[in-house]
């Protein structure tokens, strides 16, 4: 898997793309801001050991601040882009310089994440004494080295470290170098810039046993600090000495704060085990607690890999702080934290998510979750044309599951065009509402007799696509707006106040006192309840990748009238529903997410007086159709588990060769 991270980061975030010249993802600005910025925010790649040549931290000739350090690139890009640090330090005088290295390699380091990217030459300089230090003070044991570059630099940003320790002192200099030793390098975590000299003098045996029971010097020195080590073990003993021997492995093991000295590097990575030697069964990668349609997909996967026998496994992705994300269907299928070590065991990774959502997931967890693994992507997409800039994301999978033939066809042509060995399968997508919460019309605040139309939608999801206004103008044309025994329900939610094209919306529904907005999230159940209690279901859709309200609706039986276009043609035909004619519509630049001018994407723009017409039938054959059997063997987890285990299977046996 050779998947660009820096692409991926520059294509999905607009505030890098305004910061990042025409030249995009390889421009300088960019690569700086990978190596200073991309090493925080996407820790998985924070591994910067072959960028070391880039000279991240050697001093510019012309701005030092010490012997050997100075103003940096690293430096002064963090300055340029982080204001918390410009407004701190002041790198035009000498103090605001000196204080801003001292800040770089205490803390900015750190933050970043950028130690692996430090040169040879930078860590043997932070190694050195200063030259208004004294090298060396006398110990009970032995010559105590001098204090380095790192250690004076940490000391240079606390105000209570520089009260505490008056350097010029001898006394203060020892007392400082063991709080630094045992203290300052756990707590800010700087165990990566501590030369490996300190590590071997902090092991040198300063007390021995005839048994060879030997006492680290960094274990004598915590005996002298702590007069309940001292009450513990007698150094006057054997036993004594043997026992604090012990001890010290003991404690570099268990404590934390203290395991950098017993483990002088970081151990290596365990090699990934292969998808073949890992047990059948499937983790399912998607939004598992989001209250979003796409959230559904991987709930509605587990329903039909249990319905199977399929073993699974779940892993949660946040769909973002601002999306509610309460659903608890399958808490108790999610690995929590560190709880679980592997928290994807199975051979097959199924990822319940966009395209676009799944490199997010490559970039932000790297590509451990990946490795090892068959992946497959459960991919929805509306539109009939793929983008251009996002063919790599094909290299991200084995395989890519299409959930009706209108996107099958998509896939199909866009990985031949991106030249990817991905195998295309259709895939039908189930649903069920089996989670229903029956709710009266009366707890719903919807008029008790009326025919009802219904339409959900979330207004944060591309409104172009959705077209709700397309509803409401086919709503007025079909029924006279003295028709008072008919209403029209637009749900949605995470609408703006302050979005003009919301407050649009409001008004144009506000000319039809039938029409009634109910603008709030709410609960799986609810909006299933909301489903059942409403007569039909209207969707003029410009696009759906599958249309996942729609199979709702006519499973609870009820006649749903849309865009006889993109996925839900599947299971929409005029037996089992009401089509709505269309005609072809470019997609205008910013209605529709990845896509350009270049990709000449194009949707359907359903007519409205063949909608109103549909309407009307609808309304007035009602009860000459039963729309339930045929989307219930359609959708069903049952049948559609079968087809997975069924094609995993094979998978497997083409794949692994067993």
């Amino acid at each position: 898997m050779n998947v660009d991270p820096m692409r991926i980061a520059w294509l999905l975030r607009a505030d890098l793309r305004r910061g990042s010249p025409a030249d995009g993802p390889v421009s300088d600005w960019f690569k700086m801001w990978w190596l200073i910025h991309g090493s925080r925010e996407y820790p998985a790649w924070a591994d910067q050991a072959v960028l070391r040549e880039a000279g991240l931290f050697q001093p510019e000739p012309d701005r030092p601040a010490y012997d050997g350090f100075g103003m940096t690139s690293a430096l002064r890009f963090l300055l340029d882009t982080r204001e918390d640090l410009s407004s701190t330090f002041d790198v035009n005088t000498d103090e605001g310089l000196k204080h801003a290295v001292a800040w770089l390699f205490v803390h900015g380091v750190r933050e970043h994440r950028l130690a692996s990217a430090i040169d040879r030459c930078t860590l043997d300089a932070l190694d050195a004494p200063p030259s208004f230090l004294v090298d060396g003070v006398p110990s009970a044991d032995a010559k105590t080295p001098g204090l380095t570059w790192l250690m004076f630099f940490v000391w240079r940003t606390s105000a209570d470290l520089q009260t505490h320790f008056d350097l010029a002192q001898a006394k203060d200099r020892q007392a400082y170098l063991i709080w630094f030793l045992f203290n300052g390098v756990p707590q800010l975590k700087l165990a990566p810039l501590v030369a490996a000299r300190w590590h071997a003098w902090l092991h040198e045996p300063v007390l021995e046993t005839p048994g060879k029971a030997a006492v680290p010097r960094a274990a004598y020195m915590l005996w002298q600090q702590h007069e309940q080590l001292q009450r513990a073990f007698d150094l006057q003993t054997h036993r004594g000495i043997a026992g604090l021997a012990m001890w010290s492995r003991e404690v570099w093991r268990d404590q934390a704060e203290l395991s950098w000295i017993g483990q002088p590097s970081m151990p290596l990575e365990q090699p990934v085990a292969a998808a073949s030697q890992r047990p059948f069964g499937v983790n399912l990668i998607g939004f598992a607690f989001g209250e979003l349609g796409i959230g559904e997909d991987v709930r509605m996967a587990a329903e039909a890999c249990e319905a199977a026998g399929i073993p699974f496994a779940v892993v949660n992705i946040k769909p973002g702080d601002a999306l509610r994300q309460a659903d608890q269907a399958l808490a108790a299928h999610v690995a929590k934290g560190e709880q679980q070590a592997d928290e994807a065991p199975y051979a097959f990774n199924l990822f319940c998510l966009t395209a676009f959502d799944t490199a997010r997931v490559y970039l932000e967890r790297g590509r451990k979750l990946f490795e090892g693994r068959y992946n497959i992507g459960w991919w929805p997409w509306e539109l009939p044309v793929w983008p251009s800039d996002w063919m790599f994301v094909f290299d991200l999978v084995d395989e890519v599951w299409a959930a009706t033939n209108y996107t099958y066809q998509m896939y199909d042509k866009a990985a031949s065009a991106a030249k990817s060995s991905a195998k295309v399968v259709l895939m039908s997508m189930p649903a069920s509402v089996a989670r229903v919460k029956p709710m009266t019309r009366e707890e719903l605040a919807l008029p008790p007799s009326k025919f009802l139309f219904l339409y959900v939608f979330d207004f944060n999801s591309y409104l172009a696509r959705k077209n709700p206004f397309a509803a409401v103008k086919a709503f007025r044309k079909a029924f006279n707006i003295t028709d008072d025994n008919v209403g029209l329900v637009l749900k949605t939610m995470n609408s703006n106040p302050r979005n003009p094209l919301w407050l649009n919306f409001l008004r144009e529904c506000a000319k039809d006192p039938r029409i009634i907005v109910l603008d709030k999230t709410m609960e799986r159940g609810e909006v299933l309840g909301l489903i059942k209690s409403c007569d039909a279901y209207v969707s003029l859709h410009r696009a759906e990748g599958l249309g996942r309200t729609l199979a709702e609706a006519m499973l609870f039986g009820k006649a749903v009238i849309a865009t006889d276009f993109s996925g839900s043609t599947d299971f929409l035909t005029k037996q089992s529903g009401f089509p709505v004619r269309w005609k072809r519509l470019p997609v205008k630049e910013g209605e529709y997410a990845f896509v350009g001018p270049s990709d000449h994407p194009w949707w359907a723009d359903a007519s409205i007086v063949d909608a109103a017409h549909r309407l009307r039938q609808a309304r007035f054959l009602r009860n000459d159709i039963d729309f339930a059997p045929h989307a219930e063997d359609f959708f069903s987890p049952t049948r559609i588990g079968a087809l997975m285990e069924h094609r995993l299977l094979e998978a497997r046996a083409g794949k692994f060769g067993k």
